[in-house]
């Protein structure tokens, strides 16, 4: 949890606290006064400190929930203590059964160790006391999202979306959840919805791109990952899968610029490489053609496929049929079935 959130939680903490100490006495005013101190302290990032004052607190007014509930956001988000983080979130609502905002970083807090039933629980709670708590309901969507319950996580998404159509983050998973059912229609539509609000989501004109591939719409997936790299440029899923599409609508030389941006950024990726040598090949480059697929096998040689391909290579493009029958040989050796070759080197006796 980063500060930000921290900061958050602090505002609502402090707003609650005069309200849940309701015992006016001396040692509920200096308790009063420990927890505001510990308050500062969190919010300055003096976490150490803070639980001293906060446990200081508690020692003069045990029942005091807020103070409970403020050194279970300091043990999570500072001390990195999520056991000790439950102990207090519990009690503050043991003593605040309608404490939503504790309810609801006790759903972080479990969430975070993969306690998911039980953050399901903490958070349906948060949510049947204050209806309108948007950041449960989006975290209770996540949970549900993580659990791989799909259709209550679509719901809990939809709901998000309904008080607040600019949430991107449960609009991108929305989409996600669409596509991993078979929903690219509707997956698209969300796409299209998130990056008319927010045109800078490289991830959103990414998956927006995978969509239109699936639909057979090239021309709309070139431009969305085209859009994609102009945001993030070294996005090497985007460079391999224009790569191909460059290569299917007959643009070999932007189609060898996107392969070698993806070798750029993995210098082991073979298959790149190996696609990168058809294309030079095709293009009468023969020696970058050479060496693209002699790196290719260089990185995996076990790469059935290269072997093929430098094959061809040496006996059409080089007239080397020698060198030819030797990366044949390979082919065979690794499981390559082309009848062609087959032929070839039982003709030669190999």
């Amino acid at each position: 949890m980063n500060r930000q959130l921290l900061r958050i939680m602090l505002i609502g903490i402090l707003g609650l606290a005069l309200g849940l100490a309701p015992v006016a006495s001396m040692a509920a005013d200096e308790a009063q006064a420990l927890f505001n101190q510990g308050a500062l302290q969190s919010n300055n990032g003096e976490f150490q400190q803070a639980a001293q004052s906060l446990q200081q607190a508690l020692e003069l007014f045990p029942r005091f929930a807020a103070a409970h509930h403020l050194l279970g956001v300091v043990s999570f988000s500072g001390l990195q203590q999520p056991d000790q983080a439950v102990t207090h979130l519990k009690k503050a609502v043991e003593l605040h059964p309608n404490f939503a905002r504790a309810y609801f970083d006790l759903g972080l807090v479990y969430q975070h160790q993969k306690n998911l039933e039980a953050a399901k629980t903490a958070l349906k709670k948060a949510i049947e006391i204050y209806p309108g708590f948007a950041d449960a309901q989006l975290n209770l969507a996540f949970a549900y999202d993580q659990l791989g319950e799909s259709e209550q996580a679509i719901g809990a998404y939809q709901t998000v979306l309904k008080r607040d159509p600019n949430q991107l983050t449960a609009r991108f998973n929305l989409a996600n959840l669409y596509d991993m059912q078979g929903n690219t229609e509707q997956a698209t539509k969300e796409l299209q919805k998130l990056t008319s609000v927010d045109p800078k989501d490289a991830n959103a004109w990414v998956l927006l791109a995978q969509l239109s591939e699936k639909s057979q719409n090239d021309s709309q997936a070139i431009e969305a990952y085209q859009k994609a790299l102009e945001i993030t440029p070294d996005l090497l899923d985007a460079h391999y899968a224009l790569g191909y599409l460059m290569q299917a609508q007959d643009k070999p030389e932007e189609a060898v610029n996107h392969f070698r941006e993806v070798v750029r950024l993995n210098p082991k990726h073979a298959e790149a490489q190996l696609n990168m040598g058809v294309l030079l090949a095709n293009l009468d480059k023969l020696d970058e053609a050479e060496q693209a697929y002699l790196a290719a096998l260089k990185v995996n040689p076990n790469l059935v496929e290269g072997y093929y391909n430098l094959g061809v290579f040496y006996e059409f493009h080089r007239k080397d049929t020698d060198s030819a029958l030797k990366q044949y040989r390979k082919y065979i050796e690794l499981g390559g079935q082309d009848d062609r070759v087959k032929k070839l080197l039982k003709k030669v006796g190999s």
